[in-house]
């Protein structure tokens, strides 16, 4: 049976440009309208069933939705951990650690942040993800997590390496749409809703 996946970024919170993943932030007040002007647009998709990220933004932004769909809080939809380059600016990362930072940009499964996520591992939660989405036996889904997730995920679907996630730029509080079939997914809307 086709799928229509829907992958909504959690609402603005406040980065000031540096590198949140695992930080555990809240929503800006702006993160709050972001959510309720996508509502009305949401509530009319009539999903099946919901995942979201354990971290606050995700879950403050599902309670602000207040769609009718069951939830469920899936940990694997959590951004990638920077570990110590968390809350940094690129510029302060490049500062500090400029030959990882080419290792980085490779996007290497061995790379992993300092004292933080791998990217092997990272992508091991979007293919158990992925897994999890191909085997619901409904037709609407709606995942709300991360810029992060959500880029690797497309990529999944659309059959692109995952060295190709910055070619996708994910707005905060917007949906991105993909057409599941059995063969892989089309890419139907990007950052929608408004």
């Amino acid at each position: 049976m086709p799928k229509k996946l829907y992958l909504l970024r959690h609402g603005r919170v406040d980065t000031k440009g540096r590198y949140i993943g695992s930080t555990d932030l809240p929503l800006l007040p702006e993160g709050r309208e972001d959510l309720a002007a996508i509502a009305p647009f949401l509530r009319r998709q009539n999903f099946d069933t919901i995942l979201c990220s354990p971290l606050l933004r995700c879950r403050q932004s599902l309670e602000i939705l207040d769609l009718e769909a069951k939830a469920a809080i899936c940990d694997e939809l959590r951004e990638v951990d920077f570990g110590e380059w968390e809350g940094l600016t690129f510029a302060e990362i490049v500062h500090r650690d400029a030959l990882l930072v080419e290792q980085w940009a490779a996007w290497s499964e061995d790379f992993s942040f300092p004292k933080g996520e791998g990217i092997g591992a990272f992508l091991r939660r979007i293919k158990e993800v992925r897994q999890m989405i191909t085997e619901q036996s409904v037709e609407r889904i709606l995942i709300i997590s991360h810029g992060g997730v959500i880029r690797q995920l497309i990529c999944s679907f659309l059959g692109l390496g995952p060295d190709k996630h910055l070619a996708f730029e994910i707005q905060p509080g917007l949906c991105s749409v993909i057409d599941l079939h059995t063969a892989g997914g089309v890419l139907v809307g990007l950052n929608q809703g408004r």
